[in-house]
């Protein structure tokens, strides 16, 4: 069971968590992230100190306020003694690594990944006593000591088989005696024994990789809302719950901006079977949704997906280059950088590539363009978002694609890009950015996502 920082945020949320564990039958394995906003803040004060800006001591005093006012309101006698002593200590070093990062900023990585990592420390240490003061045997465990990787800078890889043997070796004799462990998410180590991270969003990725390896029957995602949904509810109110949603959707909705699940953690549960629930812990009696190997229901698309904030970037060969070479060099190096590829297309006979990016990440894609030999001009549409239909029932059904791009023209909206795999899963549009809401709504009426399948006729099921 992974707790989401939402779902672990102050007393309140600690206190939910710790009802749904105690209430869980034996052999459960907890994964927590930090609490909401906590690693965000942690950052910031790391950032500061290394550009040599005040902003590290009153990160760690916020974390350091945050976590024992928690504890006070859930903890008493030896357990809110020791939790204390674990938040001081935590603290402590995350100024300590913050002052090192100012002081060596050649060593920035290794610093900043165990100091932004440290609110996973105190929220698996406090969950821990939250459910011992409740007469659950509980023990904190840091996950770097579990999970290996290949230390890449803030997004590592995991190493399985050397993964394997430490989570089997560390978790199975606490589950055997009746212990319930509490994972930090998000960390990972090196065989040097250095602290690593997953990346954001990567205590998703922990509890699956932990899962595989254990391996564990089901994997459930504790979060904020019911599951996962026909489009976001902020943008169109009628967005639906998917109770049942195939392992090769969710790893397109999850790709495509759909928040509730990390890409990254559907394919360790995909390549072993095990299931993934999406559950809330506001409404833990509601259904949620399974994910899992099924083939869907008929009825085409699924879901409409996005990622608002994107760029296009339009990629020329240098003269005599050919696009081979072009694509080889490009996705090479956004390959090196950990570049996130949203929507490829291109056009072979003038040797032009175009690539959709997240813009946050426009900038290390422009650093290693510059460094290409094979590039003779580079464009930038920066005010542009990548809309995604997603439906593994897609496959084989006339029509979806026309329906769509019909739809958005009859709409005044235009299409500045267009990719389809020729799995059929996924169909995505480059829409400018001040189109986006439109284009979803557009979307999910014309497919007919508020009803059940895409089937006519049934009502709406509003969730927000």
């Amino acid at each position: 069971m992974k707790f989401g920082g939402t779902s672990v945020l102050g007393a309140q949320g600690m206190d939910r968590a710790a009802s749904i564990l105690a209430g869980s039958p034996p052999g459960v394995v907890a994964v927590v992230s930090a609490m909401a906003g906590t690693t965000d803040l942690l950052l910031q004060g790391v950032e500061s100190a290394a550009a040599g800006r005040p902003g590290l001591e009153a990160a760690a005093a916020e974390t350091r306020r945050a976590h024992l006012a928690a504890a006070g309101d859930l903890l008493s006698g030896q357990e809110l003694a020791d939790l204390v002593t674990e938040v001081e200590e935590v603290t402590a070093k995350y100024r300590a690594d913050g002052a090192r990062l100012a002081a060596s900023p050649s060593d920035s990585d290794r610093y900043q990944e165990a100091a932004s990592s440290a609110g996973e420390l105190l929220s698996a240490s406090l969950l821990a006593a939250v459910l011992r003061e409740r007469g659950v045997k509980a023990a904190a465990v840091d996950s770097a000591e579990l999970l290996l990787t290949d230390g890449h800078p803030l997004a590592a890889t995991p190493l399985i088989p050397e993964s394997r043997e430490r989570v089997r070796g560390r978790l199975l004799p606490l589950l055997q005696s009746g212990t319930l462990p509490v994972v930090t998410g998000f960390r990972a180590g090196t065989a040097r024994g250095e602290v690593t991270t997953l990346g954001r969003g990567g205590s998703d990725h922990s509890a699956t990789l932990i899962a595989e390896v254990l391996p564990a029957a089901e994997v459930w995602i504790w979060t904020d809302v019911d599951g996962m949904l026909t489009a976001d509810p902020r943008l169109v109110p009628d967005a639906r719950l998917l109770p049942e949603v195939s392992y090769a959707e969710a790893l397109e909705l999850s790709y495509f901006g759909a928040k509730v699940l990390h890409r990254s953690a559907v394919l360790p549960a995909a390549s072993s079977g095990i299931r993934i629930r999406i559950k809330n812990t506001m409404r833990p009696e509601g259904p949620g949704t399974v994910i899992e190997g099924r083939a869907p229901a008929p009825g085409g698309a699924r879901a409409v997906t996005l990622v608002e904030e994107a760029c296009l970037l339009t990629i020329t060969a240098s003269p005599g280059a050919g696009l081979n070479r072009l694509a080889g060099e490009v996705f090479g190096r956004f390959a090196d950088a950990r570049i996130t590829t949203l929507l490829v297309t291109q056009s072979s006979a003038e040797d032009v590539i175009c690539v959709a990016v997240p813009v946050v990440e426009l900038a290390a894609a422009r650093r290693v363009l510059r460094q290409a030999s094979y590039l003779r001009a580079l464009d930038v549409q920066d005010q542009v978002s990548v809309v995604v239909v997603v439906g593994e029932a897609m496959r084989g059904t006339a029509g979806i694609a026309g329906k769509m791009f019909g739809a958005l023209g009859n709409q005044g909206i235009n299409v500045i890009a267009i990719s389809q795999g020729s799995s059929e899963l996924a169909v995505a549009a480059v829409v400018k950015r001040r189109d986006v809401g439109d284009a979803v709504r557009t979307l999910h009426r014309v497919l007919k996502l508020s009803h059940p399948e895409g089937g006519p006729g049934a009502p709406p099921q509003v969730l927000r």
